[in-house]
């Protein structure tokens, strides 16, 4: 489990209240899977677990977070030669996709570590993407993935960008008119759900679930969810530890109220 300080080379204000540091990590850059995850030393509270939003040829890695707390408006603080505290890289990520295409479906900050995943395979993969928000001001990273040449769906709840509705009508057109392929996808646990009822068990279908942490490497339990065990039946896994990429069928979604 690596600890290290990392320099910040660069601070970005994407979005309202979103913020993105660049940090100077050669090796993390080439080593890190997408999907994976920093724990970062916040003052006067546990670490952040934030998923990397960028690994560049240069050798820097990114971290874009959305200011909601004391200690994400303490890192929101930091400037270009400032010094975090990080462990990294944490989880496991995305595994490398099967042949055929890829569909990943980004919903808030869940969108970042999709962008990595976007970097490391779209050259290789046949790529749609699809980003959702609750509103224009909240979608980050979009030009990010057109940089790449990749086509966008995108969507808002309040239609003030893209297609008003949930990044579900999008994926469901998807699924209709592509035979096969593989779903990816990034956000809030009612989204996932949904994305995983509606993939259903003939495509495979790789979650990104967000959740808070304690330790980050799955001691103190602190961030189980439910999941479904080799023989079938619920049991309890770590988001840290066991995930937080995880195949949709190990996630349990009994009582989940589907939203995305």
């Amino acid at each position: 489990m690596p600890q290290c300080e990392l320099r910040v080379v660069e601070h970005r204000e994407p979005a309202p209240e979103h913020v993105e540091l660049l940090l100077e990590a050669p090796r993390l850059a080439a080593d890190l899977t997408p999907g994976q995850f920093a724990h970062v030393w916040t003052p006067g509270s546990l670490r952040r677990p934030i998923s990397f939003s960028r690994a560049t040829p240069d050798g820097r890695v990114g971290l874009l977070f959305r200011v909601v707390g004391a200690g994400t408006r303490w890192l929101a603080e930091r400037r270009v030669g400032d010094r975090l505290d990080v462990l990294a890289p944490l989880g496991k990520g995305f595994p490398t996709p099967e042949a055929g295409p890829v569909l990943l479906v980004g919903g808030g900050v869940g969108i970042p570590p999709l962008f990595v995943a976007a970097q490391r395979w779209a050259a290789t993969h046949p790529t749609d993407v699809v980003l959702g928000a609750r509103t224009a001001d909240a979608l980050v990273m979009a030009d990010d993935f057109r940089a790449l040449g990749l086509d966008l769906s995108l969507t808002t709840d309040d239609g003030s960008l893209g297609e008003r509705g949930r990044v579900t009508g999008p994926l469901a057109r998807w699924l209709a008119r592509t035979d096969g392929g593989q779903v990816w996808a990034c956000g809030p646990t009612p989204m996932l759900a949904a994305v995983a009822q509606l993939v259903g068990e003939e495509r495979p279908c790789w979650l990104a679930y967000e959740q808070r942490m304690g330790c980050g490497v799955g001691a103190c339990l602190a961030c189980v969810v439910p999941g479904v065990g080799g023989d079938g039946q619920p049991e309890w896994v770590r988001v840290c530890h066991d995930g937080p990429v995880f195949s949709s069928r190990r996630l349990w979604w009994a009582g989940a109220e589907g939203e995305a």
